[in-house]
């Protein structure tokens, strides 16, 4: 039988050819050098911030110290009266200890803070030995309160005034104001309620505690200027601030004998007469 013309082709598919979609080129592409440039910024700004942040205390302390060193620590030059603050995290204090080696230094301890309360409701479980100790050991002694914008400032007023009775020759009470709440102007409205508060029961203008950055940001108003200061600024000569101060905590690294843990250490800037200013009549 014949072969039938195109039998065999009958079944077969007829290919079709399908143009491949080309992507879009980038409109832009970033050069080789601009990429390494971008990616050593990156590293150079997470550098200089792990400095600051992890490095730089432990860098300024085994820097050679230049001046005086006591306490383990180099002090600022230009001071001759010195001073600690403790909480119940220094543990258990000698406070005759503390008393006696600082007297045999050329730069004694004449005074520390000491905190008492915090909040409305906690008190520091080791205050009340620390002052009578503290006192008995012949050192000029401050209270001070860690305030807390979340809470009622005339209750925390209250806390703070039903567990401290200050003496003669205390220094004034002390706010330690370190955190910010819902707003500045929220704290601000509310400590001077709490100072308030505290200046009717005894009599004193209270000192305030604030570091260098927090007191720019949040405290920077006239109605806080006539309040001592006492000014927190570590690694640094002096501390950056314009306000007028009367303490300055320099270092929380200071090794005291009769105090286990590391201790803030601060100076007092002013005469005999400044320096009696802010104690109890």
């Amino acid at each position: 039988m014949p072969a039938v013309k195109g039998k065999h082709n009958k079944n077969k598919k007829k290919r079709v050819s399908v143009p491949i979609k080309k992507g879009r080129k980038p409109s832009y592409i970033i050069p080789d050098w601009l990429h390494w440039l971008i990616t050593a910024a990156i590293l150079v700004i997470l550098s200089i911030a792990a400095y600051y942040v992890f490095l730089r205390p432990y860098v300024f302390r085994l820097k050679p110290c230049r001046g005086t060193k006591e306490y383990g620590v180099c002090l600022p030059s230009g001071f001759l009266c010195y001073g600690i603050d403790v909480s119940h995290h220094q543990g258990k204090i000698d406070w005759a200890r503390v008393a006696e080696s600082s007297a045999e230094s050329g730069y004694p301890i004449r005074f520390v803070i000491m905190k008492a309360t915090e909040s409305d409701t906690f008190t520091d479980p080791d205050y009340q030995v620390n002052i009578t100790n503290a006192r008995n050991a012949g050192l000029v002694c401050g209270v001070y309160h860690f305030y807390d914008p979340g809470t009622s400032p005339r209750s925390q007023a209250q806390h703070f005034i039903n567990t401290v009775k200050l003496q003669k020759g205390d220094f004034v009470p002390v706010i330690d104001v370190e955190r910010t709440g819902r707003s500045s102007a929220d704290l601000r409205q509310d400590l001077i309620i709490f100072i308030k508060e505290l200046e009717s029961h005894y009599g004193v203008k209270p000192m305030i505690y604030a570091s260098a950055k927090f007191h720019r940001r949040h405290l920077n108003s006239a109605e806080f200027d006539s309040y001592p200061l006492w000014v927190a600024h570590y690694y640094v000569v002096r501390p950056v601030t314009d306000k007028q101060w009367r303490i300055w905590q320099f270092t929380d690294h200071a090794s005291i004998d009769g105090i286990k843990e590391y201790t803030d250490f601060n100076v007092f800037r002013g005469t005999e007469a400044d320096f009696n200013s802010i104690r109890i009549k």
